[in-house]
């Protein structure tokens, strides 16, 4: 599997080799998902101009993400939010931009305020930002340097992400809806803010004297809490619940042998969960060698990404529940014409977002957003997952997750 990052907020490029891709089917479902179609701000399209992704949903079924825009001169992707449980509508959803060309939504609270990145200029540097019905898309600022980008908003409106210095570093920020960001350099080092809960309590990933990073949970009480690892270098905390579980990925100080030497590094890193005391949990693989939680709703349901095939990084979406790492590709009706590719988040109703393939070549495969929705009495039950996909470099996608959309920005933070 080849991936081609394109360098526009929120947008990526897959071209699938033709072949046959196995999706490991669990021995019995946790529960089974309708699967809405979110559709995209280029509704006409086919193939890559019809992309969209999904990273953050709300309470209340509300979703936020990037789309490509129509467009004529330059590339353009711009941040939309839906309505409740909606697919994506052009003339309501589109959240615009600082002045650029594009524009990333990554997280909603339960009151629809919206925070994420967007560019100035075409093709400039991506800026935080807050988006609001009031107020509309607001600058958040940086440090000093050329970028920065907020990662989650509570329902106090509180926002963390990073932002860079003028000396090139990123710090982490809290932004409590005035007086600019906060630089939050108690952490020392280089640090990142992912997530924040109504509690205030905030996690991330922080550079650690020795120079590694490290999964961090930070409350104004308790100060700076090191999480440690699962055994080896480097780890991050990407989703905090009310009831302050952490999900996030770590090292487990082991490697392995890639079937292609090119997706070396070789480290294993695994997803886990934090329950407030003890040591960090791990949540293991769907058989391949790593794994990385993304959000966690607050009943400890949990999702992200696993390898699945031994030797290859090539993920697919998981939920966690229970004890249970189930893929998501096996909890969705056999003949729904998807392949999911990752999921970045969960709400309190058991909701799932995140992105996936449209097994239609008349479409030319297009990538959406996609919104899953439990149901209390399936019509049908997936039958074991082999889906063909039977594509060629035309067919696009967007393949970047959340938390690896972050991780490119910030030069090395984890």
């Amino acid at each position: 599997m080849l991936k081609y990052a394109l360098g526009a907020t929120g947008i990526g490029l897959i071209a699938l080799i033709m072949g046959e891709v196995i999706i490991p089917q669990q021995a019995a479902a946790i529960s089974l998902y309708s699967i809405t179609d979110l559709g995209s701000l280029n509704p006409t399209a086919t193939g890559f101009d019809a992309s969209s992704a999904a990273y953050g949903i709300n309470n209340a079924g509300q979703v936020v993400g990037n789309s490509i825009l129509p467009s004529t001169d330059v590339f353009r992707s711009n941040a939309f939010r839906t309505a409740p449980n909606s697919a994506i509508n052009p003339a309501t959803d589109d959240l615009g931009t600082l002045g650029g060309n594009s524009s990333t939504g990554y997280a909603i609270n339960d009151f629809g305020q919206v925070v994420g990145e967007s560019k100035k200029s075409v093709y400039g540097s991506d800026y935080a930002f807050l988006w609001s019905d009031a107020t509309g898309m607001q600058n958040l600022g940086t440090f000093g340097g050329e970028y920065s980008v907020a990662s989650a908003i509570n329902n106090l409106g509180q926002v963390v992400g990073s932002a860079e210095t003028k000396e090139g570093d990123f710090h982490a920020f809290f932004y409590n809806g005035s007086g600019g960001l906060q630089d939050l350099t108690t952490f020392g080092g280089l640090s990142s803010a992912r997530d924040i809960n109504d509690s205030g309590q905030i996690v991330g990933s922080a550079q650690t004297q020795s120079g590694q990073n490290h999964p961090f949970l930070y409350s104004g009480s308790g100060g700076l809490q090191d999480l440690g690892t699962l055994g080896g270098d480097e780890g991050v905390a990407s989703a905090i619940n009310k009831l302050g579980q952490i999900v996030g990925s770590a090292d487990t100080g082991g490697t392995f042998e890639p079937d292609d030497p090119k997706e070396c590094p070789c480290n294993i890193s695994h997803a886990f969960l934090y329950s407030g005391s003890g040591t960090l949990q791990d949540l293991g693989t769907l058989g391949g060698p790593n794994s990385d939680a993304t959000d966690i709703n607050d009943f400890g349901q949990v999702v992200g990404n696993a390898a699945y095939l031994k030797g290859s990084n090539v993920t697919v979406p998981f939920f966690y529940s229970d004890g249970k790492m189930s893929n998501l590709n096996d909890l969705i009706p056999a003949n729904s014409g998807w392949l999911l590719g990752s999921a970045d988040g969960i709400n309190n109703s058991g909701q799932i977002v995140g992105t996936g393939t449209i097994q239609d070549p008349e479409r030319n495969y297009p990538v959406h957003a996609f919104l899953l929705t439990p149901v209390l009495e399936p019509t049908s039950v997936p039958e074991p997952s082999i889906i063909l996909a039977s594509l060629t470099a035309s067919a696009f996608g967007i393949v970047l997750s959340k938390k690896s959309k972050q991780q490119g920005k910030a030069k090395g933070i984890v």
